[in-house]
């Protein structure tokens, strides 16, 4: 009987033993894993540059303006469609809720532009990337006139539109606190701009034309955590919106996404 009675007391030791390692185990598990919530800005439309909308006018048969309203609503959505995968994403342009238009043009109106020297990619970002930079420039390397799209990387010393945000510590606890989010994502610029040094075909005049969405990446407590810009690019003789968003928005939008937390 006495036997018995040391076995259980064991048994239960063990038991208890198991039960704390299993909940210490599952808190550093909980831990690790860390959701953020991703809250997307599109840019200020005055922020659009392009030397190409007179082509793009011509081949695409649509007024300058819508043009330049679906390259900002679907640079948008792709760019929200790329950090979902990661991350829940609410998109202040794209998302139907009544009160995301009101705090589009809240934050907008809280937040200034300046150009500053673009952040490098922190190791874990050039791991997300590397194997989409190597495919994209094996593919540059063999462009010809009717390929659309190709990878540039960031260049050293290269500068990007930064958001300045007003008094960011008290708008992202007022953002964390309504939406819960917790990673702010700013596009600040879009542009379009030939490259007249970079002939594709010389005896057609075919230039290359770089696609650049610039963008500013801030945690809740206000801590700038990215700023750079994403660059695709087309040949100068391929000029219809729907290409352009088809082939080079997604490349944009994956670098972007690669470079949230």
């Amino acid at each position: 009987m006495l036997l018995i009675d040391k076995m259980i007391k064991r048994l239960f030791i063990l038991i208890i033993l198991i039960a704390s390692f299993s909940r210490s185990h599952a808190q550093e598990t909980a831990d690790s894993l860390i959701v953020h919530k991703v809250m997307l800005i599109p840019y200020d439309p005055r922020y659009y540059l392009s030397d190409a909308d007179r082509d793009i006018v011509e081949q695409t048969q649509m007024d300058a303006r819508k043009i330049r309203e679906n390259f900002r609503e679907n640079v948008d959505r792709h760019v929200q469609r790329h950090i979902s995968r990661s991350y829940p994403c609410i998109s202040l342009l794209n998302d139907t809720a009544d009160a995301l238009e009101e705090t589009m043009y809240y934050v907008l109106g809280r937040t200034g532009y300046k150009y500053e020297e673009a952040i490098p990619l922190t190791p874990k970002d050039r791991d997300h990337t590397e194997s989409f930079l190597r495919t994209s420039q094996s593919q540059k390397e063999n462009v010809d006139s009717k390929v659309a799209t190709g990878y540039i990387p960031v260049e050293e010393n290269a500068v990007y539109m930064h958001a300045v945000v007003n008094k960011p510590k008290e708008l992202f606890a007022e953002l964390n606190e309504q939406y819960n989010a917790d990673i702010f994502v700013f596009l600040t610029q879009f542009e379009i701009k030939t490259d007249y040094k970079s002939c594709m075909d010389i005896a057609h005049k075919i230039y290359r034309r770089e696609v650049m969405l610039h963008f500013s990446v801030y945690d809740k407590n206000g801590q700038l955590l990215a700023g750079s810009y994403a660059t695709s690019y087309f040949p100068s003789n391929s000029n219809n919106m729907n290409s352009i968003i088809g082939e080079c928005f997604p490349q944009i939008a994956d670098y972007i996404a690669g470079a949230l937390p």
